[in-house]
């Protein structure tokens, strides 16, 4: 794969629908420190043509596009989300248990009434071979997951809020939430949270052992990282972006 698509690249996967048995993915970069770099866009990367490894999710024809900001380029959303970008990857969950990243929210995205639906950015861990057969459910309940490639487990993370009356009073809260809908607050609603840059980390091997606690984590591999916005609609007077993401990284 060519630079130009991803600063980061290193996996060349095939793209999952162009095979009903695709090629695994290549190993993430790894960054001096020793982190593994999933997420970080160059200013060419167009989400519309995905290269090798990458593909979209959805039905709603969501608006992703790579922007600058501050001097890097960052992955950006626009209402109504509700679509993913998503990667490939083949990772053991205990080996890099840690995920970080940085995202932004638009202020402008909490003005006014809306569709009733909350607005904010999720990122989407795909999770396999952790559970036995007899556990895993055909079909799973989950809130915009339609169209996510085959996977065992799902843990979907979200800054997210309801639309108010004065975007400096919208109360954003971080938490994780599982396919059987089980959800666990990360950070309690809070003001203030929209405008700048949010560096989080999530416990993914905790996470999973809390929401599927008869599965084996020795086992449990990550298999894919989907990032999107929230599908609402924003009223008519307010911007379409919802938020931006870049930097996403796993780590022990």
């Amino acid at each position: 794969m060519r630079r130009r698509d991803f600063i980061f690249t290193g996996l060349a996967g095939t793209a999952l629908a162009a095979c009903a048995s695709p090629s695994p993915p290549e190993p993430l970069a790894q960054l001096p420190d020793g982190r593994l770099l999933v997420v970080a866009p160059a200013a060419d990367f167009d989400p519309a043509r995905p290269p090798p490894g990458w593909s979209r999710h959805g039905d709603r024809a969501a608006r992703m596009r790579v922007l600058p900001e501050a001097g890097r380029s960052v992955l950006s959303f626009d209402a109504p989300g509700g679509d993913t970008i998503l990667r490939r990857i083949d990772g053991g969950l205990v080996s890099t248990p840690i995920l970080h990243w940085h995202w932004k929210l638009e202020p402008s995205a909490f003005d006014g009434a809306g569709d009733g639906l909350p607005r904010g950015l999720r990122i989407i861990v795909g999770l396999d071979g952790g559970g036995s057969p007899a556990l895993i459910q055909p079909s799973r309940w989950m809130r915009w997951g339609a169209g996510l490639p085959d996977h065992q487990r799902r843990i979907e993370l979200s800054l997210s809020g309801a639309g108010v009356a004065r975007r400096e009073l919208a109360r954003l809260e971080l938490a994780a939430t599982a396919e059987d809908g089980a959800r666990r607050v990360l950070r309690p609603a809070a003001q203030g949270l929209a405008g700048g840059w949010i560096a989080e980390s999530a416990d993914l091997l905790g996470l999973y052992r809390d929401f599927f606690p008869r599965d084996s984590v020795a086992t449990a591999r990550i298999s894919f990282v989907a990032l999107g916005a929230m599908p609402a609609r924003l009223p008519e007077a307010a911007p379409q972006a919802i938020g931006h993401v870049v930097e996403v990284q796993l780590f022990r």
